[in-house]
This record gives C-alpha cells, sequence and structure tokens, in this order.
C-alpha cells in the first residue's frame, strides 16, 4: 500500500524524499548523481524562485486531488467494513479503532492508485494528440526537370556583354508526400559557383518575354507554379510539372569572372550555373534541391 504513496507523487510533479534531497543539494551546487558533473554554484536567484514556485504549484495540485480521492475511499471502506464486521465478524464489531486505522489506510492507498491512474490516462492522451497532430504535417519534396536555365540581362543594347541582372528558371514539379495541405510560400535561391545567397525571392509572374544578352526569349507564364507568390498543394499530392521563375538583381560580369567562369564558344555562352532552391511552407516544412541551369 506504501508503494502507491512511493511513486505516485513522482508521477504528478511532486518530488518525494530523495528528489527534494537532489534538488537541494543540486541548488548548492552539488555533483550530480547520475553524471558525476558538478552543479552550478552560481545560479541565478530567479531560477531557483521559479523552480520552487512550481514545484509548490505541482505539490498543491498533487495533494488537492490525492485529498478529494481519499476522502471519499475511506468512507467507502468504512462503510464496507463496518458492514462486514457486523454480520461477519462480529468480535472485531468492538474495536472501531482498528477498523478506522485499517479504512484510513486503505482508502489513502486506493486513493494514491487513482491519481496515479487518472494522470496515466491523461498523459496517454495528451501523447495521443502529439503523435496525431505530428501525423497529420506535409512533407515537401522537389523534383527536377530538364530544361532549366538562366538568362543575363544585359547593360544596353550590345550583345553578349556586360549585364547587370539574372533571370532563374527552374523546371520542377512540387510534390506534398504529407497527411496535411501545403501553401508554399517561402523560396531561397543558392548560386553555388558565386557563392551567393539569396534569401525571400518572389516568384515573377504574368512574364511573356525576357531580353536576354543574345535576344529576346520567350516564357511561359501559363506553366508558373506559383500564384500571387504561393503554390498550394493538397495533402498527398504533387503540382503539374511547371516552372519557377526568380530575377537576381545586380549580378555582373565581375562576379563571374571571379568564380572562374569563363565565355565559350562563337556565341560567347557561359558554361553552366549550379543553384539550389529552398522552399517553404507555412507549416515549416521545408524542402532543397539542386538544379544545373545553362545559359540562354
Amino acid at each position: 500500500m506504501q508503494a502507491f504513496a512511493a511513486f505516485s507523487p513522482n508521477r504528478l510533479g511532486c518530488p518525494t524524499l530523495f528528489s527534494r534531497n537532489f534538488a537541494e543539494k543540486n541548488r548548492a551546487g552539488g555533483d550530480h548523481p547520475c553524471t558525476g558533473q558538478e552543479g552550478d554554484r552560481n545560479r541565478h536567484p530567479t531560477v531557483d524562485k521559479n523552480s520552487t514556485k512550481h514545484q509548490n504549484c505541482s505539490m498543491k495540485k498533487w495533494l488537492k486531488a490525492l485529498f478529494s480521492e481519499t476522502i471519499f475511499s475511506m468512507w467507502f471502506f468504512l462503510s464496507a467494513l463496518s458492514t462486514i464486521t457486523t454480520f461477519f465478524f462480529p468480535s472485531l464489531s468492538g474495536k472501531p479503532r482498528f477498523v478506522s486505522v485499517a479504512s484510513a489506510m486503505l482508502g489513502f492507498a486506493w486513493g494514491n492508485f487513482r491519481v496515479f491512474q487518472k494522470q496515466e490516462s491523461r498523459i496517454f492522451e495528451l501523447s495521443h494528440a502529439m503523435a496525431s497532430h505530428d501525423a497529420r504535417t506535409s512533407q515537401l519534396r522537389i523534383t527536377p526537370d530538364n530544361g532549366s536555365r538562366y538568362i543575363l540581362t544585359p547593360v544596353g543594347t550590345v550583345p553578349r556583354a556586360d549585364f547587370n541582372g539574372c533571370y532563374l528558371e527552374f523546371r520542377l514539379m512540387v510534390e506534398n508526400t504529407g497527411r496535411k495541405n501545403s501553401t508554399v510560400n517561402g523560396y531561397q535561391v543558392e548560386i553555388v559557383d558565386l557563392q551567393r545567397i539569396y534569401p525571400n525571392v518572389r516568384p515573377v509572374e504574368g512574364r511573356h518575354g525576357v531580353h536576354g544578352r543574345h535576344c529576346q526569349y520567350g516564357m511561359q507564364p501559363d506553366r508558373i507554379l506559383s500564384t500571387t507568390g504561393n503554390i498550394r498543394i493538397e495533402a498527398e499530392s504533387a503540382t503539374n510539372h511547371g516552372i519557377l521563375l526568380f530575377f537576381i538583381p545586380d549580378i555582373t560580369l565581375e562576379q563571374f569572372t571571379n568564380a572562374g567562369l569563363r565565355m565559350q564558344g562563337e556565341n560567347r555562352k557561359f558554361g553552366t550555373l549550379r543553384c539550389r532552391l529552398t522552399l517553404s511552407d507555412t507549416t515549416q516544412s521545408s524542402a532543397i534541391q539542386e538544379f544545373v541551369l545553362q545559359e540562354e
């Protein structure tokens, strides 16, 4: 019966004699009993006050729950023992002290068990709720397609000359393998070859053409996956194979030259450009994928 009184308070946050001694030793700077690490001898007094307040609150809640269960249990056992001794053990009916003590002990033990049982049930419900919440999350995955490209915007009208910006066109499909709908609203582009990261970029939508270093390039606005900057994907579903287009300003010839990128061939085009695209949604789920882009 004393076993219930020993473990029940701990599950409810009420310290036993050992845990109180350990807490006092830890506050005083003693060694940790399990790890052997030295305690914090200079702990801030505010932390001790908050810890003590939390322990006192837990103690009060446990005592209140135990009192309400114990009173009913003692009354129940007292009534039951009185009835039993009257009809089956008449010799004990003249010993009210024995019956009262036995009822108190049984009632206290049963009260501890009931409080422990309710606490276990509450812990199970919370764990089940958290597991259900974790199971209903979005999970993003990017599948790259062939044909991703970059278009350098020239300075002035001289072809194959200096430039001051860059369009990055990613061809891809975005999957949501989770059990919750996803709204992608965060985009980050890293140009690996230039060692530059551009957070919080926004997709370019509705463009039918882009003026590049070599010519005017037609775009496909109907294949853009985003709408007003967002991509909405239902649970366990995916987008169509489409395009995400971004404009990165202040990309210059000097940056390409410093990164070891050189123009080649008769058309004076640069080689491939490695970029990493990161997508994130409103549930903080994210996905990252590396692309190899060709200059157009």
